[in-house]
């Protein structure tokens, strides 16, 4: 390699490390990515649809830490991401904090066609079903796969689910042909967020994953559970006076209602309890008549009737 050609290469490596160096003081969050296993083609694709919200940049390893060690200069607790620069790498600069940074490339990986010889990630199954296949040598090959599959018509029909490789198994070249050609992706690409920093902290990449409909739940739970004690210590807060004056006013009127005391707050209850007796009175009345009160009495009638005619007789 000639003198002029290194210092090609020496200017072109410097230009990378100042433009880096600059995204480093641009950005409050800076992360490792791991990028292996992503075609070309779709990490184009990823890079473009991230780009509002996250600048990921790719150069040699060497290079990597290089900009993180004289980034470090100024920030120490930065040195530490060299670590995870390993393998296919590329640093993602963004707005967001580490957390929404594992969400937003969680949400846009991709799925891709299955490689013969790579692990099944689950049970792979070709659903029942009509088929584009015409017969021929193609129903002898989903049969070799275990593929319950015969002819009907003038097409090949998928007689019930099969399952035609377990997790954890290699893919043939066979099956990932069949594969491709139902449709079926098997393979789950994108960016792994290794590690980000933020604010003077390198949070590796396992502690940002966040199940949050889990931790919503968590948090309803407890909000609630904090409400219910809240209110039977009596401690009043912006949530629970109101609750507690309304039920100290609903006790408060029960009260008074059993003690038959009179207020503008029970008056109207009064009325209304006195109404419903003399509706179920009339109910009574027009129903049975007006003996249906006399029947205990008869005896004292009787009574005073004997007692009229002794006093005739002396």
């Amino acid at each position: 390699m000639t003198a002029t050609s290194q210092a090609k290469v020496a200017k072109w490596k410097r230009e990378l490390v100042d433009n880096l160096l600059k995204k480093f003081e641009e950005y409050p969050v800076i992360g490792v990515l791991d990028i292996s296993g992503v075609p070309a083609s779709q990490f184009q694709q990823m890079r473009a649809l991230l780009r509002d919200r996250a600048d990921i940049k790719v150069g040699r390893n060497e290079l990597l830490r290089i900009v993180i060690e004289k980034a470090s200069e100024e920030e120490n607790e930065l040195k530490e991401l060299a670590d995870y620069i390993k393998g296919q790498s590329a640093l993602v600069f963004t707005r967001l904090n580490p957390f929404r940074l594992w969400k937003l490339l969680k949400e846009n990986r991709t799925s891709a066609p299955a490689k013969p010889g790579m692990k099944a990630p689950e049970d792979i199954v070709v659903p029942a079903g009509e088929t584009d296949f015409t017969p021929g040598p193609v129903l002898g090959e989903l049969q070799r796969l275990g593929i319950n599959a015969r002819i009907q018509g003038e097409s090949i029909v998928i007689v019930e689910d099969s399952k035609i490789v377990e997790e954890g198994d290699s893919i043939s070249e066979m099956a990932a042909s069949i594969l491709s050609r139902f449709g079926i992706e098997p393979r789950d690409i994108g960016f792994e967020l290794r590690a980000a920093y933020e604010d003077g902290t390198v949070f590796p990449g396992d502690m940002l994953v966040v199940d949050e409909d889990r931790v919503i739940s968590q948090i309803q739970t407890a909000f609630r559970d904090s409400l219910n004690l809240s209110l039977e210590i009596r401690y009043p807060t912006q949530r629970t006076v109101g609750m507690m004056l309304g039920r100290a006013s609903f006790g408060v009127q029960n009260l008074a209602i059993n003690a038959f005391i009179f207020s503008p707050d029970t008056v109207s209850r009064f009325l209304r309890r006195a109404n419903s007796e003399i509706n179920a009175l009339a109910s009574i009345v027009s129903s049975e008549g007006f003996d249906a009160f006399g029947r205990d009495q008869k005896p004292m009638a009787s009574a005073s009737v004997d007692t009229k005619e002794e006093k005739e007789k002396t």
